[in-house]
């Protein structure tokens, strides 16, 4: 599976999961991020035209002040909101779902980067995902990459990608591509005979943006 972050904010379990599914809720969060939309699109995932019907966009979440550029970003260091748990050296952190109970909040190791509104100055997609500590054989509850920008001269978060691709277990994120207006994310998705340890498939979908927003587009099965 695709990776996160070590260099960049310090997550909560709160915002990851406010910005990926809600599948592993916490109580009392602070105000969550707004979801990006996803819907029908293009059916061609390398069309820059892959777009689907938006939420109402508001602008992106203030986290306190960057540095120009977000590989510089010291991640013990930048504010995070919410504040209810931290994740530890290892990137973990344990938090308690209304839904499932006992979770564990993993944030990734690799930051992807790419300039997708032509400032000159990357955005940053952190791989942030929850499961249940081994308590099933269907670990995985929710999975993602939040998209950190610049607000100003403040680090924001611009929004989150979520798998789109449906399969028999959690489709997987394993990279992502930036170009001006769009991300173009890889998934790893199980057809009904693949084994837990290791899915088959291949697809790729479209999140364009537009202002402050990140929409999906339809998912295109590449194998």
């Amino acid at each position: 599976m695709a990776t996160g972050s070590s260099r960049l904010v310090p997550l909560t379990a709160c915002l990851a999961i406010a910005l990926l599914t809600g599948a592993c809720g916490t109580p009392s969060p602070d105000p969550p991020v707004e979801q990006s939309a996803s819907g029908p699109g293009a059916s061609d995932a390398g069309s820059a035209d892959a777009s689907g019907t938006p939420r109402p966009s508001a602008a992106p979440r203030v986290l306190g002040p960057a540095s120009a550029d977000l590989r510089d970003v010291d991640r013990a260091n930048a504010p995070a909101p919410g504040d209810f748990v931290r994740f530890g050296a290892r990137g973990e952190a344990t938090a308690t779902s209304t839904v499932w109970g006992t979770v564990r909040v993993r944030r990734g190791t690799t930051v992807l980067y790419g300039d997708t509104d032509g400032d000159h100055r990357d955005e940053a997609a952190v791989y942030v995902g929850c499961d249940d500590n081994g308590a099933t054989q269907n670990t995985q509850i929710a999975a993602g990459y939040v998209v950190y920008t610049h607000a100003g001269d403040d680090l924001a978060v611009l929004g989150s990608i979520t798998p789109q691709q449906d399969g028999e277990y959690l489709t997987a994120l394993t990279g992502a591509e930036f170009a001006p207006g769009r991300i173009t994310v890889h998934e790893k998705w199980y057809r009904t005979n693949d084994a837990h340890c290791c899915p088959s498939g291949d697809a790729v979908t479209v999140w364009t943006r537009e202002g402050d927003r990140l929409t999906a587009g339809v998912p295109r099965i590449t194998s």
